[in-house]
């Protein structure tokens, strides 16, 4: 029988935009009553303008509201669920950079999940994916390399996550010594991943199962408190864990949270001139736009040059791009790169992944803790 709303999607289709921006007005006006997917496949589009895909790509499959076309299509059957299908959705950097311009502040990404979560469901997922699933299977580590280290014990647990742990140990060994600096008694476990990458690539069960798996063992150290470099881990812990009805006990801080509390008593100064780069999951996930500008201007005499745009992907987020398409995901951080160059040479990041996709190219980028742990050691 058909739907309600087949008229609509008839119309819009997929290449009859303006009849569908046409359409978006009414919607807005409240002459219409449609789901929120449908509302975003109407759209003019105008977050394309905010998209990082979308600036360096230039497709209009992979804008965000192409996405979201592609996946109400396929939702109602008008497309299949295959890989060609697929590839548009995975590019989409879980970055929301796009609810920026949304008049609704949809994220495309929270729309485009359930897709990606059939296609897994149905065991229609891409190779280079696979791996990344075995990895959290077998070893607990998206890299497949299980953690070696000892468990600690104490009050405030710092949590390195995988990519620290894998690819910046001396930044796990800086944080330490930081943390220590500034008075904390601070340990680490043995961790295994809080399950991030399988949410991204819609595979929701293995987050789960990661996901127990990882607030059994926190909550088993009788930590108060948890402290993380990475964004990504403090935004799984502190919104998806809780979705999904897992209890993590410790309270979660980013590190620059931390910095946050105590920094001005640190009397900081340095001559030097830098710019800056917001990760994403700090700034728009975890609602921290302000809070690393603030951190450089609590040291003195530093100057601090506005980036080009405030707020852009490193190309590397949302864990499917860099291993879909690694040389899309490149010419993205090479984009914003060149936007980083307008203000200095040297960029202060506050995340180990966008720290790794941006770092050459003539710039030096450095993790906030070690920006501050030179001055503190002067």
């Amino acid at each position: 029988m058909p739907g309600k709303w087949d008229w609509l999607k008839d119309e819009i289709g997929l290449s009859n935009l303006l009849t569908g921006g046409r359409m978006l007005f009414k919607v807005i006006q409240g002459k219409l009553s449609v789901d929120d997917l449908t509302k975003c496949a109407l759209c003019p589009n105008m977050c394309r303008h905010a998209c990082p895909v979308s600036i360096v790509e230039g497709r209009e499959t992979t804008s965000p509201a192409g996405k979201a076309r592609v996946a109400l299509m396929i939702r109602e059957g008008r497309l299949k669920l295959d890989p060609d299908n697929l590839e548009p959705l995975y590019t989409c950097l879980g970055c929301d950079l796009c609810t920026l311009y949304c008049p609704f502040e949809f994220s495309v990404a929270d729309f485009i999940r359930p897709v990606k979560e059939e296609a897994v469901s149905k065991g229609v997922v891409f190779e280079e994916f696979r791996e990344v699933f075995e990895n959290l299977e077998t070893s607990g580590d998206v890299y497949g390399k299980a953690d070696s280290g000892a468990d600690g014990s104490g009050i405030v647990l710092y949590f390195r996550g995988c990519t620290v742990r894998n690819e910046r140990p001396e930044l796990a060994e800086k944080t330490v010594e930081f943390l220590r600096k500034l008075g904390y008694d601070v340990f680490t476990v043995k961790e295994t991943c809080c399950g991030l990458p399988a949410y991204n690539l819609g595979n929701t069960e293995l987050f789960k199962k990661t996901a127990r798996k990882a607030a059994d063992k926190l909550n088993a150290t009788g930590a108060e408190l948890i402290v993380t470099s990475c964004p990504s881990c403090a935004y799984t812990f502190r919104v998806l864990y809780p979705k999904y009805g897992i209890k993590l006990k410790p309270q979660v801080l980013h590190i620059t949270e931390l910095i946050g509390e105590v920094i001005t008593g640190l009397k900081l100064s340095s001559e030097g001139t830098v710019t800056y780069h917001n990760p994403c999951k700090l700034a728009i996930h975890l609602g921290e736009k302000e809070l690393l500008r603030s951190l450089l201007e609590s040291v003195e005499g530093l100057e601090i040059r506005e980036p080009r745009r405030e707020l852009f992907c490193c190309g590397h987020g949302g864990s499917a791009l860099s291993r879909l398409k690694p040389e899309l995901a490149e010419e993205i951080a090479a984009e914003r790169r060149e936007q980083l160059k307008d203000g200095a040479t040297r960029v202060v990041t506050a995340c180990p992944s966008c720290e790794l996709a941006l770092n050459g190219d003539g710039l030096e980028v450095v993790d906030i803790v070690e920006f501050l742990l030179e001055m503190m050691k002067k």
